[in-house]
C-alpha cells in the first residue's frame, strides 16, 4: 500500500472530523474554518483548450432542514458560514471518491511491482522505503523543536524527543513512498474505464484498471463508507446546532409578536434579571468537587469559577426559555442523524478471546501506549465474561505515529502470541505503558515464562513487523484514524464505554441471521 496516501485519508479525516456542538444555546456562531485538501489527479486527463470559455457553476439551491409552525427553515436561513459547509456535503463527498480510488489505484501499483520482481508488497515496501528511512541528526531534531516550540510539549524531554524522532521519521516515509508511487506510475499503465462518481453504476463497474486490473465502484464504495459517515455526521451536527439557533430565534420572535414586546425585553426578564452570582459556598463547592483538575489555590481560581458558575446558570436559564417556547409550536426537522454504516471488517489472523462460533464478534485496533486503550481493557473484559461465549474478541494492531514504543511493543505481543500468551503479554503492556523499550519488552517475555530466544530474535529481526503494518493499512482503509478503534459486527463503536458497547452487541444478538458478520480475510 502506498502509506503517504494512507496517511492523507488520515489527516483528511482528522481535518473534517470537528468536535461535537456544545448544547444548543442562543449567542454568537462560530465560522466553520475546515476545509479539504486538494486532491492529486488519479490519472491524467486532456485539459480543455485555452480558448475555451469558462463556466462558473450556479451557487447551490437552499437545502429545507425544518418546518417551524408552517414555516419552511433552509439553509440560508442558518449561519452563513455553517451554510456552506452543508452545501459543500456532495462535492466534500465526490472529493473523498477521488482520495479512495487514489488510494486503490496506488496500492494495485505495489502489488503489481512486487509481482514484476517476485517478491511480496511488504518485501518490496521495506526495500524501497522503510530500510531507507534514516534517522534524523540531532542538529535536525533542535531545529524541529526550535521553530515548533509553542506547539510541542516540552514537561517531558525524553517523551518529546521520542515524539519529536517519530514524527521526522514519519515524514520521511511518506516522501520515500511518494517517490516510489511517482516512479511505479511511469512503467505500469493507469486507464480510466468509467466515471466513477457518475450515479447509479452497479457496484461490478470497473472504473479504473492498473496494470489491467480493475478496480469496481463496489470496492470503492465500501472503503468509502466510513469516510461519507464521519463527513455526513460532521455537517449533521453542524446543521443541526445552527438549526436550533435558527428555531430559537423564530419561535422567540413569534413569542414577541404576540406579546407586542421586543424580542429583547422578554431575554432581559427571562434570562438576564434572573442570572445570580454564585455564592462564596457554591464556588467553594465547586472547587473542593474538582480539585483534582484545578491547579491553583482557591483564592486564585475563585473569580474563573465564578464566572463560569454564572454563565452555566444564564445556559440554564435560557434552556429553559427554549423548551417553553418550543412546547406547543409544530416543529418538524427534515434532516436526520446518518445511520452507522456496516462494515465488512476482517478478523484476519489475528489474537482471539472467547467462543469461535459466537455470534458477535468485537474488533479493536488497539495501540499497546494509548492510555484510552488501556481503559478500554477493563470494559471488554467485563463484556466477554458476561456474554460468555455469545461474544469473541479479535486484536488487530493500530500503534500511532506519537507514540514511540508502540510499534515495537505491537511486534513484541506477536512474537507473544506465537507462544500462545499473547493476552498475557498486553495485559503487562497495558499495566506498564512507562516502560516499553526495548528490554522491557524482553523482561517481560521472562516473566511471563517465554522462551526468550525465540522470542529475541523475532523481536531483534523484525519478524513481525509486514504483520503489524498489515493491521495498520487494514485500519486505515476502515477509516481508523485513532485508537482504541472497536467494531461490533462490523458497526463501528463510537462511544467508548459499558453502555455503548453493550448496545451495539445487543444489537448484534438479536439479528443473529443478518449479514452483519465480522468476516474472514
Amino acid at each position: 500500500m502506498n502509506k503517504s496516501k494512507a496517511l492523507f485519508i488520515v489527516l483528511f479525516l482528522l481535518i473534517l472530523a470537528a468536535e461535537s456542538p456544545a448544547q444548543t444555546r442562543r449567542g454568537p456562531r462560530r465560522p466553520v474554518t475546515a476545509k479539504p485538501a486538494a486532491a492529486q489527479p488519479v490519472y491524467q486527463s486532456e485539459p480543455p483548450p485555452s480558448s475555451a470559455p469558462v463556466s462558473v457553476p450556479p451557487p447551490p439551491s437552499p437545502i429545507s432542514l425544518a418546518t417551524v409552525n408552517g414555516q419552511v427553515v433552509t439553509t440560508a436561513n442558518i449561519d452563513p458560514k455553517v451554510r456552506e459547509e452543508v452545501e459543500a456535503l456532495d462535492a466534500r463527498i465526490a472529493e473523498a471518491r477521488k482520495q479512495v480510488l487514489e488510494l486503490q489505484v496506488n496500492t494495485l501499483l505495489l502489488e503489481s511491482e512486487a509481482g514484476k520482481r517476485r517478491m511480496t508488497s511488504q518485501q518490496l515496501y521495506d526495500l524501497e522505503v522503510a530500510k531507507k528511512i534514516s534517522e534524523p541528526s540531532a542538529a535536525e531534531i533542535n531545529k524541529f523543536v526550535e521553530d515548533h516550540r509553542d506547539e510541542i510539549d516540552q514537561t517531558d524531554p525524553l517523551a518529546m524527543h521520542e515524539r519529536v524522532v517519530a514524527y521526522l521519521k514519519s515524514e520521511r516515509e511518506a516522501k520515500l513512498s511518494s517517490d516510489l508511487v511517482s516512479r511505479l506510475r511511469v512503467s505500469s499503465p493507469v486507464v480510466k474505464v468509467a466515471d466513477g462518481g457518475a450515479p447509479g453504476l452497479a457496484p461490478a463497474t470497473v472504473i479504473v484498471t492498473v496494470a489491467g486490473r480493475p478496480i469496481t465502484v463496489g470496492t470503492i464504495n465500501e472503503r468509502l463508507k466510513p469516510i461519507v459517515y464521519k463527513l455526513r455526521l460532521n455537517t449533521y451536527a453542524l446543521a443541526k446546532q445552527a438549526l436550533d439557533l435558527t428555531i430559537n430565534d423564530l419561535l422567540l420572535l413569534a413569542e414577541a409578536n404576540r406579546r407586542n414586546v421586543a424580542p429583547e425585553e422578554i431575554i432581559r426578564k427571562e434570562i438576564s434579571e434572573k442570572v445570580r452570582p454564585p455564592t462564596e459556598a457554591e464556588i467553594a463547592k465547586f472547587y473542593a468537587d474538582n480539585k483534582d483538575k484545578i491547579s491553583t489555590p482557591l483564592a486564585e481560581a475563585g473569580s474563573q469559577i465564578a464566572s463560569y458558575l454564572q454563565e452555566q446558570d444564564r445556559e440554564r436559564l435560557e434552556h429553559a426559555l427554549s423548551e417553553r417556547l418550543r412546547t406547543g409550536a409544530d416543529i418538524r426537522l427534515l434532516i436526520s442523524e446518518p445511520a452507522l454504516p456496516f462494515q465488512s471488517i476482517s478478523v484476519d489472523d489475528d489474537p482471539v478471546r472467547g467462543d469461535a462460533n459466537a455470534p458477535v464478534t468485537i474488533v479493536e485496533f488497539t495501540d499497546f501506549q494509548c492510555p484510552a486503550c488501556a481503559a478500554m481493557q477493563p470494559i471488554l473484559d467485563n463484556v466477554l465474561k458476561s456474554y460468555g461465549n455469545k461474544v469473541k474478541l479479535v486484536v488487530r494492531d493500530f500503534p500511532l505515529p506519537m507514540h514511540a514504543n508502540a510499534r515495537k511493543a505491537a511486534e513484541a505481543a506477536n512474537a507473544a502470541n506465537a507462544q500462545g500468551k499473547f493476552f498475557e503479554y498486553t495485559d503487562l503492556l497495558f499495566k506498564r505503558q512507562n516502560a516499553l523499550d526495548l528490554a522491557s519488552l524482553k523482561k517481560y517475555a521472562t516473566e511471563l515464562g517465554l522462551d526468550r530466544a525465540r522470542f529475541d530474535a523475532a523481536l531483534d529481526s523484525g519478524k513481525y513487523a509486514a504483520e503489524v503494518k498489515h493491521d495498520i493499512d487494514d485500519g486505515q482503509l476502515y477509516g481508523v484514524d485513532s485508537t482504541p478503534a472497536i467494531f461490533v459486527n462490523g458497526f463501528a463503536l463510537t462511544e467508548m464505554s459499558m453502555e455503548a458497547v453493550r448496545a451495539l452487541i445487543d444489537r448484534g444478538l438479536a439479528r443473529p441471521n443478518s449479514a452483519a458478520k465480522a468476516s474472514s480475510p
